[in-house]
């Protein structure tokens, strides 16, 4: 009512500063009317705001005690419903009490067919019976992830895949499939699964990865792809075929497995690869001589032996040292010839010497890159210890390859060796005859 009243006198204030601005033009009673007239609407307005005031203070104070009645009503609610759990709480562990002894051996069973089947999983997965029946592994995958007993049917199932299984490991049976070749193209395809130890195709293996049947990239030895290729020839009888007991294992082994010349090549290091290169030269070096002493000097020299007439070759030669001096006496034509022999033997032996070395340094220097090997085969036990024999592996192989190379070098060039020092041997040998057989016609002649 405070607030009525002042803004009764403010607006009176106005009205009386207004009235006084205008009064020049309105008398005092039309001046005093209007006062009061706007006074009244002003009341009127007053008495407006009020009335609103109250109001809607009726109202703020239904709403706050609807809202407390709410309130009330959800507290009692609360309660019922907490009541109500706690009874189906008591009810819920009844009935899961009054389930186990219902039961009884089911659950057990429960843990028994889930561990069977969740054991099962990873050998249905990658058996070469899948290859043949796929989809296998759906029933396993059911009953390892079920909550709830299994029904009979997938009991019954079970115990049929497990027959299965058993049954096929001892048959070798072909059927047609789908088989990913090295291109990575799907194409159909007859294969013969033998047990579930190996799966094979036109004469090669196969393998059979995450319900993909695929081509071994690197097939084993010729020896036992023979085999392959008769036992699929066979119609009756019996045919031998290599297994692999690992069921797959051992064969993808062969990707890995490095052939006997790469090996050579990869773990010859320095000492092997020098030793190879001396083995080049000393095999040029022993070809070069067979060549000249077989088939030339030799052939030229034994023509020769049967002619009077001296040619172009070792022999021919002391012939023509022979006639040139056959007016001398006879030791100076013994030291003539002899000379001539000294002459021609250089050119005869020439190199052979050189092939012996090469033969003597190759174990030798194959023996320097064991000992290296071994070095380093010390220092990785030293660094790593004997847990994890492949830090040891790359220091063996070198010191076994150098080894290899040594002997490869020594065994050929020793052998060459003896062959051509033979074939020169007999050359000189035979130059060495025909010039006592000038000495002794000369000494005749003389005689």
């Amino acid at each position: 009512m405070r607030n009525i009243l002042a803004i009764t006198l403010a607006g009176v204030f106005a009205l009386a500063s207004v009235a006084t601005n205008a009064a020049e033009s309105l008398s005092h009673a039309d001046l005093l009317k209007k006062v009061r007239d706007k006074e009244r609407i002003q009341e009127q307005v007053n008495e407006q705001r009020v009335q609103q005031f109250r109001s809607q203070r009726n109202r703020q104070q239904q709403l706050l005690a609807d809202a407390k009645a709410r309130l009330a009503a959800e507290e009692a609610k609360s309660e019922r419903l907490k009541a109500q759990f706690d009874e189906n709480e008591k009810q819920l562990t009844q009935i899961a009490e009054d389930l186990r002894i219902k039961q009884g051996n089911l659950g057990e069973l429960f843990g028994v067919v889930r561990q069977a089947a969740n054991s099962m999983t990873g050998d249905i997965g990658t058996s070469l019976v899948s290859a043949q029946y796929p989809g296998r592994q759906g029933l396993l995958n059911t009953l390892t992830e079920a909550d709830a007993l299994p029904k009979m049917e997938q009991l019954r199932a079970f115990w049929v895949l497990m027959l299965q299984e058993m049954s096929e490991q001892g048959e070798t049976t072909t059927f047609t499939a789908d088989v990913v070749n090295e291109g990575g193209r799907s194409e159909q395809q007859t294969v013969t699964r033998v047990g579930t130890f190996n799966l094979v195709s036109s004469g090669e293996y196969l393998f059979f990865d995450k319900g993909v049947i695929k081509t071994l990239q690197v097939q084993p030895d010729s020896r036992v792809l023979n085999q392959v290729e008769e036992f699929q020839s066979t119609n009756s009888g019996y045919a031998g075929l290599f297994l692999d007991p690992s069921k797959g294992a051992i064969l993808q082994l062969e990707k890995q497995k490095m052939s006997l010349i790469d090996r050579l090549w990869e773990f010859s290091g320095f000492a092997g690869k020098t030793v190879m290169v001396l083995l080049v030269i000393g095999l040029l070096i022993a070809l070069e001589r067979i060549f000249t002493l077989y088939f030339v000097t030799g052939p030229k020299v034994q023509s020769q032996k049967k002619s009077s007439t001296p040619g172009n070759n070792p022999l021919g030669r002391i012939m023509k040292v022979y006639q040139a001096n056959r007016n001398e006496d006879v030791e100076n034509l013994e030291l003539k010839l002899d000379e001539a022999v000294l002459k021609e033997t250089p050119k005869i032996e020439r190199g052979i010497n050189l092939i012996k070395v090469i033969a003597a340094l190759g174990p030798l220097l194959g023996l320097l890159g064991t000992v290296v090997g071994m070095i380093e085969v010390f220092q990785s036990i030293t660094l790593y210890g004997t847990g994890d024999p492949k830090t040891m592996a790359d220091g063996i192989s070198q010191a076994l390859v150098t080894t290899v190379w040594g002997l490869l070098a020594a065994i050929p060039l020793t052998f060459l060796h003896a062959v051509v020092a033979g074939k020169s041997k007999s050359i000189i040998h035979v130059l060495e005859e025909q010039s006592t057989g000038l000495m002794a016609q000369h000494e005749e002649s003389n005689g």
